[in-house]
């Protein structure tokens, strides 16, 4: 097991991956935009950068790890064995292309097969998430937990699923019963820091039709250690998998979305 000095060390890496990042007015219009298929999903030249650190820098760290990413042919590896780190480099890379400084450094530390420490960080905030198994979930170092809270009570993040067109139609509906439940919806565009804002009480749930691992690796230890719960829109755990639905959150405020979900939850599967 990690020890505790590690998990600080690794917690340092991703700060120092964020000053890749996080002069963004030198950096507009000098990103080399790619397109990864569809105008909503594109890659910049400092997702690989900023992935290709932290590959670097973890390695060094713990030389046995293996690891799965989003970018440059590293979305295969095998998660069930020793240890993995599960890294999205810039979740939110539309919201960084655009100037809204609402983009995260995301990486999640599994081992065999199951997550134990996740670490979410938006360097334009200066905001760094992280929870670590038994140890608890933390915003800058200060101890964060979920208030339970029904959905009335509070907004709801909804994530409107811009790589997968043909699941919009369904999405719009469920959004649209939630939003009779609830204060209103949000859409921030970036997974990771959505969950994390379920688990210092920033909205009630997050909720998107449609996820890869690396855009909830990250924050999945961190709402669990602050006291919530995360599944998918038909309450199934989540297993490290992609191309799955995801939902987390305030428990209360979760189990009252799963019951608007049931008549779409399969559309989503």
């Amino acid at each position: 097991m990690l020890t505790k000095e590690q998990f600080f060390q690794i917690k340092q890496i991703i700060y120092d991956a964020g000053k890749l990042i996080e002069n963004v007015d030198e950096i507009t219009n000098q990103k080399d935009i790619k397109s990864k298929g569809g105008i909503s999903n594109i890659v910049t030249k400092y997702d690989s950068m900023v992935q290709a650190y932290l590959v670097e820098k973890l390695g060094n760290l713990l030389p046995d790890a293996h690891f799965l990413g989003e970018e440059d042919g590293m979305s295969d590896t095998d998660t069930g064995n020793g240890y993995v780190f599960i890294i999205d480099p810039i979740d939110g890379t539309t919201n960084f292309v655009c100037g809204f400084m609402l983009s995260a450094i995301s990486v999640g530390v599994a081992l065999d097969g199951k997550l134990i420490a996740g670490f979410v960080y938006n360097p334009f905030r200066n905001e760094m998430f992280y929870g670590i198994e038994g140890m608890g979930a933390y915003l800058n170092d200060k101890p964060i937990s979920i208030h339970d809270k029904s959905l009335k009570d509070s907004v709801v993040i909804f994530g409107q699923v811009p790589y997968n067109p043909e699941l919009r139609d369904a999405a719009y509906e469920l959004s649209k019963a939630v939003t009779y439940k609830t204060m209103d919806l949000r859409e921030l565009g970036v997974a990771s820091l959505c969950l994390c804002y379920a688990a210092c009480n920033r909205c009630a749930v997050y909720a998107s039709p449609r996820l890869s691992v690396w855009d909830y690796a990250g924050a999945y230890t961190i709402i669990k250690e602050a006291g919530g719960e995360l599944c998918s829109f038909d309450g199934s755990p989540l297993k490290l998998r992609s191309k799955v639905s995801v939902l987390g959150g305030a428990k209360t405020a979760l189990s009252e979305f799963l019951e608007l979900s049931k008549q779409t939850a399969e559309r989503f599967i």
